[in-house]
């Protein structure tokens, strides 16, 4: 389906891209407020250019699915009824986004750029309940968004056409993005209660916890 590359590389890479970077970033947090400060330095341009580039992707997923024609047929996904739902959910993952961004803005004015303030802020903020129900809900329409939009990607590319392959193909790309939402709910459970299900350091819960004691005023 060569005629359908460019519409996932607009819609499906940018957003993805995106997430598997954040997660990057967040995933020091895990081992406590200092490790993540060194990890995710934080300045204005860095801030600035994260917003254009945002800015930029947002007008290229728009103009992926305007290009999208829904009368040739479902084109890579399995069907039309995938297809709309693959763009209401990227719609719902880039206004997380972009208020993910928003949140960063608003620390970064508050109290400047420094990482650790950002760290004590996110513990503050994302345990409320209101901000945690907004970041699963975020978080579930970023994994329904990657399911579909991985295997999009690898049938617009001639992958597994036959029907029997798809389904395969399907499975595979659930597991993948499964992985990555586990990843991402793991860190989100250390911004909420302090402590991870997994880390790579054996001590980060007992050091997270410690850290945010010492660093609280």
């Amino acid at each position: 389906m060569p005629s359908y590359r460019r519409h996932v590389a607009l819609t499906v890479w940018p957003l993805t891209a995106l997430f598997v970077l954040e997660l990057l970033r967040m995933w020091p947090a895990l081992r406590g407020a200092r490790a993540f400060a060194a990890a995710s330095p934080v300045t204005w341009l860095s801030l600035s250019a994260c917003t254009v580039l945002v800015f930029s992707f947002i007008a290229a997923y728009a103009r992926g699915w305007s290009n999208f024609d829904a009368n040739a047929g479902a084109g890579p996904y399995e069907s039309m009824g995938c297809a709309r739902l693959q763009k209401f959910a990227g719609w719902l993952g880039w206004a997380f986004v972009f208020a993910h961004l928003l949140l960063q803005w608003f620390m970064t004015v508050r109290v400047g750029p420094v990482a650790l303030s950002h760290y004590e802020l996110l513990r503050g903020l994302i345990s409320r309940p209101l901000a945690l129900g907004f970041y699963v809900l975020g978080l579930g329409s970023l994994g329904l968004f990657l399911s579909q939009g991985l295997a999009a990607s690898f049938r617009a590319w001639g992958f597994a056409e036959k029907p029997e392959t798809s389904r395969w193909l399907e499975v595979g790309c659930t597991l993948v993005t499964a992985v990555m939402m586990l990843m991402a709910v793991n860190v989100l459970s250390h911004f909420v209660t302090g402590r991870a299900y997994w880390s790579s350091s054996p001590a980060a819960s007992g050091q997270t916890t410690a850290d945010s004691e010492r660093e609280s005023p």
